[in-house]
C-alpha cells in the first residue's frame, strides 16, 4: 500500500491577487504533519463555479489523491458557489433541513439576536452527501465520498491511489470555523485510513548559515536519501531548522545521531523547541537568575526571557536606560567611562551587564548598547553597531555585531544573537 495522497484546494480571488495570505492552507499542512500525513498537492483557485468543479476532477483523476480538502467560497447560503460546485459535481440535491432550522433560530434567541431571514438558507441537508457539524458558526460544510472503482474499473494498469473511496470535504474560509471543523471532523475521519503513518522531526540551529549545513551534512543526505526526506527550512533572522520526514523511524533516529556528531554546538533543540524556551528551562534547571540592561532593543530581550510561565523563577527585572543619564543613574555606569569610549561600545556593554548584575543581585547580567538606526551612525561607528556584554560567574563576555541599516531587524536580530550566547554559555558551564 501506497502513502496516503492529500490534496487541498484553497478558494478565493483575494488568495490568487496576494491581498489575503493563504494561512488556511499552511495550517492545515502542519495538522496534518503533525498526525503523521504529508500533504501530496495544493492549488489555490478563483472562486469560480468551472474552476471548482474541474480542480475537484484534478485532484481525483490525475493526482489520485484519497482525501480533499476544499476551504473558502462556503458561505451562508445554498447557493453559494461552493456549495452549488460540490453538488452539481457529486450529482447531488438538497431539502430544508427543520431539525437544524430550530437550532439555529435556538441559537440567535439566546443571544439575544433577530435572526435574519438569509439563514433560513443555512438549514438545508443533502441527499447524498453528510453535513459537517460547524460549532463555532452557523454554515455547515460538506462531505462526500466518492468511490475509486467508478472511474478506474476499466483500467487495467494498477492504480497508484492507497484507498478504494476518497473524502471529499469543504469548509469555510473564516479561520476559526475552518479548524474547529477540521480538528472535530475532518482529521479524525482521514486518521482512520493512514496505515502507514509518515513521521516529522526537526533539528533547530541557528547561528550558522544553511549553505554550511548543507555542506556539513551533504554526504549523510547522499546516504539517507533512499529512505529520508530531507528540508532545510531557514527562518527569519533565528535560524535554520533541518526537517526530516520517512515512514521508517530507526532511520530517522540513526540519521538525526549523526548529525548531531557533525554540528552539535549549533543546534538549540528539536521539534517545536524554542530558543526562548530552551534557554529559560536552562535557568531553571541551573538555578540561574539573571537582570538585564537594554539601551538600542528598549525591552525587547526582556521580554523574550518572560515570555512563559514560570519566568519570575529566574528573571528579576531589568532597565531600558536609552539615555546615558539612565546609564549613569539607574546602572551606575561610570560617566567618564561613556565621555571617554562612548556610549556604544563594548566598554559599556561590560559596564551596563556587571552593574546590573549587581545592582539586582542575580547571577547574570546582560548589557545591550548600540545603533540602531536608520540614523545616528558615523564612519567608526556606524548604523547596526551593536556591543552585547553578559556577566556571568565573575566573567565578562563581549560581542560585537555589524548588523543591518534597517532598525526593526537591528534590535530583534540583537536579541537572538544575544539568546544563543546566553545558551552557549549555559552549556559550557
Amino acid at each position: 500500500m501506497g502513502a496516503m495522497k492529500v490534496g487541498i484546494i484553497t478558494i478565493g480571488n483575494e488568495l490568487l491577487n496576494g491581498f489575503t495570505l493563504d494561512r488556511n492552507a499552511a495550517w492545515i499542512g502542519q495538522q496534518l504533519l503533525s498526525a503523521g500525513i504529508k500533504v501530496h498537492v495544493h492549488h489555490t483557485i478563483s472562486d469560480d463555479f468551472s474552476d471548482i468543479y474541474d480542480t475537484l476532477e484534478y485532484q481525483w483523476k490525475e493526482w489520485e489523491c484519497d482525501h480533499i480538502i476544499v476551504t473558502g467560497g462556503l458561505g451562508p447560503t445554498v447557493d453559494d458557489i461552493t456549495v452549488s460546485a460540490f453538488i452539481d459535481y457529486f450529482e447531488d440535491s438538497e431539502e430544508f433541513d427543520r431539525e437544524y432550522w430550530e437550532k439555529l433560530k435556538d441559537r440567535f434567541q439566546k443571544l439575544n439576536f433577530k435572526m435574519p431571514n438569509l439563514n433560513r438558507n443555512q438549514a438545508f441537508r443533502l441527499k447524498k452527501g453528510n453535513m459537517i457539524p460547524n460549532k463555532v458558526g452557523s454554515a455547515r460544510g460538506l462531505h462526500y465520498i466518492k468511490n475509486h472503482s467508478s472511474f478506474f474499473k476499466d483500467i487495467k494498469s494498477k492504480f497508484k491511489g492507497s484507498l478504494s473511496e476518497v473524502n471529499f470535504f469543504a469548509l469555510p474560509g473564516v479561520p476559526k470555523e475552518m479548524k474547529s471543523m477540521f480538528t472535530n471532523y475532518v482529521l479524525p475521519e482521514i486518521e482512520k485510513t493512514n496505515k502507514n503513518k509518515v513521521i516529522c522531526r526537526s533539528i533547530r540551529t541557528t547561528g550558522v548559515p544553511e549553505s554550511i549545513l548543507q555542506e556539513k551534512i551533504s554526504d549523510l543526505i547522499e546516504d539517507f536519501k533512499k529512505d529520508c526526506d530531507i528540508a532545510f527550512l531557514p527562518h527569519r533572522m533565528l535560524g535554520v531548522d533541518i526537517r526530516i520526514t520517512s515512514i521508517n523511524n530507526e532511520k530517522i533516529e540513526d540519521l538525526i545521531k549523526l548529525i548531531l556528531d557533525r554540528i552539535k554546538k549549533y543546534i538549540y533543540g528539536f521539534d517545536n523547541d524554542k530558543l526562548e524556551e530552551v534557554i529559560a528551562n536552562s535557568f531553571i534547571k541551573n538555578s540561574v537568575t539573571i537582570s538585564t540592561a537594554e539601551s538600542c532593543t528598549a525591552g525587547l530581550l526582556g521580554a523574550k526571557l518572560t515570555d512563559f510561565p514560570g519566568s519570575s523563577k529566574y528573571y528579576k527585572g531589568g532597565s531600558i536606560c536609552y539615555s546615558n543619564e539612565l546609564k549613569i543613574l539607574d546602572v551606575n555606569v561610570d560617566k567618564k567611562l561613556i565621555d571617554k569610549h562612548g556610549a556604544v561600545s563594548e566598554e559599556v556593554a561590560g559596564a551596563l551587564a556587571r552593574g546590573i548584575a549587581e545592582k539586582n543581585g542575580t547571577d547574570m547580567g546582560i548589557g545591550i548598547t548600540g545603533i540602531a538606526g536608520p540614523d545616528g551612525g558615523t564612519e567608526k561607528k556606524p548604523v547596526g553597531l551593536v556591543f552585547v556584554g553578559i556577566f556571568y560567574k565573575n566573567n565578562l563576555y563581549i560581542k560585537r555585531y555589524n548588523l543591518t541599516p534597517n532598525r526593526n531587524t537591528n534590535r530583534e536580530l540583537t536579541v537572538i544573537l544575544c539568546l544563543n550566547e546566553i545558551r552557549k554559555i549555559l552549556k559550557s558551564s
